[in-house]
């Protein structure tokens, strides 16, 4: 693993997070080191996954041309599922919440969360799943599944 800078957009979206507010601790400073280049802080700390889920996009980002060494990419590893591990997921408010968030936590595509967005401003606001359904180009499966998640 010798490049990896595209994960942290991912990170730290949503959040308005700056570099100087990730939390300390081992791998911060490689992070900012190798992210820090090409991405701001704030697009990525809605992206909450398992240390599987880290590796595979730290693979992504140095198959993207992410350099580094290999002791640098473990730490960042390392700091990544430490701080930005899988968490419960909180409800989102399909008619307030910014396309990124809808993403993150219904597990949409951004075409279909920017649908999403774009439906709502022109139509209005959702009074019920089933008006979900009218959104064109989403897999509405994928809103079954995470209805749980929606609040209006």
């Amino acid at each position: 693993m010798r490049r990896y800078s595209f994960l942290l957009p991912a990170l730290l979206a949503v959040t308005g997070i700056a570099w100087a507010d990730l939390p300390p601790g081992p791998g911060h400073d490689e992070l900012v080191k190798l992210c820090g280049n090409c991405h701001s802080a704030e697009q990525a700390a809605s992206l909450r996954q398992s240390r599987s889920g880290w590796e595979e996009t730290v693979s992504k980002m140095v198959n993207l041309g992410a350099q580094g060494s290999d002791d640098e990419f473990e730490a960042v590893l390392t700091y990544l599922t430490k701080n930005f591990g899988p968490e419960v997921a909180k409800p989102v408010n399909v008619n307030t919440a910014p396309a990124l968030e809808i993403e993150s936590v219904l597990g949409l595509t951004r075409a279909e969360s920017a649908a999403v967005v774009q439906y709502r401003k022109d139509k209005g606001n959702f009074k019920t799943l089933d008006d979900l359904k009218a959104v064109p180009g989403l897999d509405y499966s994928k809103i079954e599944k995470k209805k749980a998640l929606i609040t209006f």
